[in-house]
């Protein structure tokens, strides 16, 4: 009998501390899990990251945004990243309350600090380190909570960045289909190209079958047909052209003397790119200009190449490259 009394209040006990320790555990997770408000990113209209000495600003006008203090166009995709990650910020675990933040790449030289606004009101306030080791967190700090915590991705990719990363590449865009004329310039030599479009159902030479559908083929200013494959590749290539590469701000006005210029022309708009001769002759880049950049660029050396080629079979067909 008294064993059966010792042995219940052994499993009372037992209990007792069960219950205590899951519910310590359950407070202590709460407490060192803090609960990141929601953030509509939508809202959110500007952000700034701090690293070391260098300060990176972006803001966002109508629906465009702009990187840094000379307010450069800011590649669009890039910039909903960081508001996304900013907006979405999960805490997923306790990672140290040491204060030794080297190891996380959490010190004032290496950390990331981000502040995203809406407005004049801060809705994010928070340090970036490097990332973890699950290569599926970064460590990070919040606001003046001197803990690091996990959060949820590899942010630390994203908020680590300069303002050469964060512009818009894009140096000319248009659609190919509104393209009604392309005109060529290199050295002496020029051409114009002139799209024709028979009409569907419209036999264009009375001797094959009428066509089911609208039929584009171009010719040169005098009527002649010209390399079909050749356009179509120019129209390709430039129609999303992004450099690789800015140039200094005030290069611009000393380039001179293009290799090759081309035109591409729409109803109502004219496209244009211009290609200078390489700074040195192991440059692996050309200088550049285009009537969408007020800047100077770099394009590839191999893409430029490339693009030679299919201008050489358009002025000189009879050449074969």
């Amino acid at each position: 009998m008294k064993f059966k009394k010792e042995y219940i209040v052994l499993l009372l006990i037992i209990i007792g501390l069960s219950l205590y320790l899951a519910m310590r555990s359950r407070d202590r997770t709460h407490f060192e899990l803090p609960q990141v408000a929601t953030v509509d990113s939508k809202a959110i209209d500007r952000i700034v990251l701090k690293k070391g000495d260098s300060t990176i600003e972006l803001t966002k006008k109508d629906d465009s945004w702009f990187v840094g203090p000379k307010a450069y166009p800011a590649d669009g995709i890039k910039a909903r990243n960081l508001v996304n990650a900013a907006a979405d910020l999960k805490i997923s675990a306790l990672v140290s309350e040491s204060g030794n933040y080297d190891r996380y790449d959490l010190t004032d030289d290496k950390k990331v600090n981000v502040r995203a606004f809406a407005g004049n009101d801060e809705q994010r306030n928070f340090d970036v380190g490097r990332g973890a080791p699950t290569n599926q967190h970064s460590f990070v700090r919040l606001g003046q909570d001197p803990r690091v915590y996990h959060a949820r991705g590899r942010i630390h990719d994203t908020f680590d960045v300069t303002v050469d990363e964060l512009r818009d590449e894009t140096v000319l865009a248009f659609e190919k289909d509104d393209i009604v004329s392309v005109h060529i310039e290199k050295g002496a030599q020029q051409i114009t190209l002139v799209k024709i479009e028979t009409p569907a159902g419209q036999n264009p030479d009375n001797q094959q079958p009428a066509q089911a559908s609208p039929q584009t083929q171009w010719q040169d200013s005098q009527g002649n047909a010209v390399d079909q494959s050749a356009v179509t590749r120019l129209l390709r290539d430039f129609a999303l052209l992004k450099c690789s590469d800015y140039m200094q701000d005030d290069a611009k006005p000393a380039l001179k003397d293009a290799l090759w210029t081309v035109e591409f022309k729409t109803a109502d708009k004219t496209h244009r790119v211009s290609v200078f001769a390489r700074q040195s002759d192991d440059a692996l880049e050309y200088p550049a200009v285009s009537s969408h950049s007020e800047y100077a660029f770099f394009l590839a050396k191999s893409k430029v190449e490339n693009d030679q080629k299919q201008l050489d079979k358009l002025l000189n067909p009879e050449k074969k490259s």
